[in-house]
């Protein structure tokens, strides 16, 4: 893997990493991104925006911009150490394969704009990618599942058939979407 494609966290040798609450979204539907610092320093974020997004395309990610356009940057955000913070989450409106794509920098000064912090390090943390379907309509993709949901082990998650009829992006048929439990700090979700 290329040193480019690691992340500041693997760079430095820190534990952070950041998540969204689906593998599966459709157009315009709201979820939630977070931002995770499970190392022992302070890492700083982005004020305004805290994140941005890129498509996958043939050949690599294409930067899409930022969550929200800002006509001042903020000031950096503080993830203290063992702390997390989350994000409203708007998933784009074009089918396909995305991620985000976070600022993160260490050593930063306090109470200013990231890009006036002063940091020692600064890179880009990136969540594992996300789908994008369009819904299909329920007739698309036959009788209902009937397998039943559970409660995922961190308490919060349910397991099992959403109700959702999704498009797949590479081949284009329809099938019910199957949530599955969190792993690795992310809650999942498995379409088709």
């Amino acid at each position: 893997m290329r040193p480019a494609l690691l992340g500041l966290c693997a760079l430095a040798g820190l534990g952070c990493f950041a998540s969204t609450d689906r593998a599966n979204y459709t157009p315009q539907q709201a979820g939630t991104s977070s931002f995770h610092n499970e190392s022992e320093t302070t890492i700083s974020l982005e004020g305004c925006s805290a994140y941005s997004f890129e498509q996958r395309f043939e050949h690599g990610w294409r930067d899409a911009g930022p969550a929200v356009v800002c006509v001042w940057e903020g000031l950096a955000r503080a993830v203290d150490a063992g702390e997390s913070l989350s994000f409203p989450l708007v998933a784009p409106n074009t089918p396909g394969t995305w991620r985000l794509r976070y600022t993160a920098a260490l050593g930063c000064d306090p109470d200013l704009p990231l890009s006036q912090a002063d940091c020692e390090m600064t890179g880009p943390v990136y969540t594992r990618p996300f789908q994008v379907r369009a819904l299909c309509a329920p007739s698309a993709c036959g009788p209902p599942l009937g397998m039943p949901n559970r409660l995922c082990p961190d308490g919060e998650a349910i397991a099992g058939p959403t109700g959702r009829c999704l498009r797949d992006p590479d081949s284009g048929t329809c099938g019910w979407e199957i949530a599955e439990c969190p792993r690795d700090g992310s809650r999942l979700t498995n379409g088709l």
